[in-house]
């Protein structure tokens, strides 16, 4: 025979797990409509063809700023900007820069989960990294001037793991520095008909800075 205390107890119990149960799916709803609401904001303002899925995906996938000690960097919209070297070009990425100018100060790290399919030395990029992430999307971190210990091609990679030291290589020969400011060049890639196509980071760069992340 069960003890009436113990059944008042069970009860209590319930009810208390059920209320927990319930806050937590209200929480869950407005993570969810918040995310939402910011997705479509974020497709208005890139205007480039990007789809509120697509920015919901990236938003998803992006779980931290490209620059761990992101209080030290500035950014602003330099996508699409012009470009010469290597002959005439879009800029297609975002450059985070160092307030201090220092070449191997701030370490560069991975806004998502996924794997290193690119690693190695770009006459553009210097040393740089790609990785694809589990929806599809390319992250691409330029002009690093070192990379992490073992990072190396294939490699399974998660968010806020680091891929190096930011820098300023690149625009030359393996190993040229010093042709620009300190930076980190940000860029994001879509597959699209069996090519690569650049989207703008900076309104999804500039969401995840104001986060807490």
């Amino acid at each position: 025979m069960i003890d009436s205390s113990a059944v008042v107890h069970i009860k209590r119990s319930f009810t208390v797990a059920l209320l927990v149960l319930v806050m937590l799916a209200a929480i869950c709803q407005r993570h969810l409509e918040m995310m939402l609401s910011t997705s479509l904001s974020i497709k208005k303002q890139m205007q480039d063809g990007c789809s509120g899925r697509e920015v919901y995906d990236l938003l998803r996938e992006m779980r931290c700023f490209p620059v761990e000690e992101k209080d030290a960097c500035d950014f602003e919209n330099g996508y699409g900007d012009g470009r010469t070297y290597g002959g005439e070009r879009t800029h297609e990425g975002i450059d985070v820069m160092s307030r201090s100018g220092k070449r191997g100060e701030l370490t560069v790290q991975s806004v998502s989960d996924g794997v290193v399919e690119n690693v190695g030395w770009l006459p553009l990029g210097g040393y740089r990294v790609g990785i694809r992430s589990p929806k599809g999307y390319y992250f691409y971190y330029a002009h690093l001037e070192k990379y992490d210990p073992g990072l190396k091609k294939g490699q399974k990679v998660y968010a806020g793991q680091a891929l190096g030291l930011m820098g300023d290589t690149g625009y030359g020969k393996e190993g040229t520095r010093g042709k620009f400011p300190v930076h980190l060049h940000f860029g994001i890639y879509r597959r699209n008909q069996g090519s690569e196509e650049s989207l703008n980071p900076y309104y999804l760069l500039k969401t995840i800075f104001r986060s807490h992340i």
